[in-house]
């Protein structure tokens, strides 16, 4: 599946093998909401197998920021013509790239972004790999996939 718009500046990237939907490892559990810094976040967890283990990502190569960019459906809409996820994904392309501009960000090709279907919440999510943009630092301190799924 290759969800960045054909129209972008992407357009000559080799074609992306079929990705594993997550949900056929286990797929995902809501669990609730939490308050933390002030604001309310949605709590999940996610199953999903690897050939690796966690122990072994070093950490090395640039840092990737996954951001995640939340939109209402409309039902009505969505029945009389449904969307594909492409349709979808092409439809906000313009508007995550410059919302990650402002953030001093830009998109990563090499990683694949998801968009995700909320039926019950009418939402839909669109998650996409970001870098900082030349001469923007990060504020942060990366971490590798054991340091966040150990603490």
């Amino acid at each position: 599946m290759t969800l960045f718009p054909s129209t972008s500046h992407h357009k000559g990237m080799a074609k992306r093998s079929e990705s594993v939907d997550v949900a056929k490892f286990g797929g995902t559990d809501n669990l609730g909401t939490v308050q933390m810094g002030g604001q309310t976040h949605e709590v999940a967890n996610i199953e999903a197998q690897s050939t690796r283990k966690l122990e072994d990502d070093v950490g090395h190569g640039s840092a990737a920021i996954i951001r995640r960019f939340v939109y209402g459906m409309n039902p009505v809409a969505f029945k009389e013509h449904p969307p594909t996820k492409q349709e979808l994904f092409n439809a906000h392309y313009k508007s995550i790239e410059l919302t990650l501009w402002r953030d001093g960000m830009k998109v990563m090709p090499e990683i694949e972004p998801r968009l995700v279907l909320d039926t019950k919440k009418n939402q839909y999510y669109i998650f996409v790999g970001a870098r900082p943009a030349k001469g923007h630092i990060l504020r942060e301190r990366p971490q590798t996939l054991a340091e966040i799924a150990h603490g």
